[in-house]
Parts: structure tokens; sequence; C-alpha cells
């Protein structure tokens, strides 16, 4: 489950800090991947789209997504970062765009992430959230000294 550790304000919306590191799983539902977590609130979503030469996702990088079912799709710019609308209609949930990291990545360099995640299990993870909300600077100096 992720556990919510602080708050932090991060220009007009809030960053959410987590104990843990999130670990993805990912299904396929026809041409749309969604990676998420155990709790079922944080997620990728990539969607697929033939690349061209001169036009490809993530720079033409390769990477490997593994599937829960033991599949491995090759990914060499054909699966771009997005895919919200048919993801909600796929989970039959509203979907946002978040702010997060966990704490141990921030310690090592101070840089927040943005993920999607369903609205209805952010709103409850805040709404039991029972700590201050952080400006920017100052939690980043209650981390203490980064390691490197």
């Amino acid at each position: 489950m992720s556990e919510l550790l602080a708050l932090v304000k991060f220009n007009s919306e809030k960053a959410l800090v987590l104990r843990d590191s999130l670990q993805l799983t990912y299904r396929k539902y026809g041409d749309l991947l969604i990676g998420m977590d155990e709790s079922g609130t944080f997620m990728n979503l990539l969607y697929y789209e033939a690349p061209n030469s001169g036009f490809k996702a993530f720079g033409g990088r390769e990477f490997d997504i593994t599937l829960e079912n033991g599949e491995v799709i090759h990914c060499n710019g054909q699966y771009w970062h997005g895919g919200r609308r048919e993801a909600e209609k796929v989970l039959n949930e509203e979907i946002i765009s978040v702010t997060v990291n966990d704490v141990e990545s921030l310690k090592k360099c101070y840089v927040f992430s943005s993920m999607f995640a369903k609205k209805s299990k952010v709103e409850k993870l805040i709404e039991e959230y029972a700590g201050e909300l952080f400006m920017y600077r100052d939690y980043e100096l209650n981390l203490g000294p980064r390691r490197g």
C-alpha cells in the first residue's frame, strides 16, 4: 500500500511524498498499456502508435516492458506516454496527473515526477494525511544531506 509521508507545495498543486518506491505491474488493453502499483492508485499509461523514421516515442529509446502474464513488449518508438481518456474507460475511474516521488529517491535527487493516478484514491490518501503541507524548499531541507 502506498503510504503518504508528506505533502509538498509544488507550484499551485501538492506533490506527494511516498514511503516506498512504486513498482508497476503492466497489463495490455488493446493498444493501451497500463502499469499500476499494488495499491491500484498510481499508474503509467502508454498507448501504441506506429512510429515513422523521424518521429518516435521517447526519442526512439529502446526498452522492454514485461506484462503480468510474462509477455515482453520491446518498445522502440511505438509506445507513447498518455492514453488517459482510454484508461478512464477501461478502468471506469477518473484519472488525474499527480506529482509524486518516494522519500529515498528524493534524498538522492530532489526531483518529483509526474504520474497518472485514480482521483478517488489520491483524494482518500490526502484526506487521511494528518501532517502539514510543506513548502517546496522547506521539505528539501527536512530531508537532510543528499547521498551521492
